[in-house]
């Protein structure tokens, strides 16, 4: 499933990140990795919060829609 329809609240294991290098490396840099974890804390109107690691980081709805995530 998609990070922006993911169940808020609960540990996800990122299984696939489908965007460009920039991006990509903006994101690995945060902390979103493949096979990395992250948790839906908010989703609102298509923009999210996760927690990364300790962090919180925001991300569009666009972003969002291209990481795959699966529930661990």
């Amino acid at each position: 499933m998609r990070l922006l329809i993911a169940p808020t609240g609960r540990l996800m294991k990122v299984k696939e990140i489908n965007t460009d290098e920039k991006t990509r490396n903006r994101l690995q840099n945060i902390g979103v990795t493949e096979g990395g974890t992250i948790t839906l804390l908010q989703s609102n109107f298509g923009d999210v919060i996760v927690k990364v690691r300790d962090c919180r980081v925001a991300m569009n709805k666009d972003v969002a829609s291209k990481i795959a995530v699966v529930e661990i």
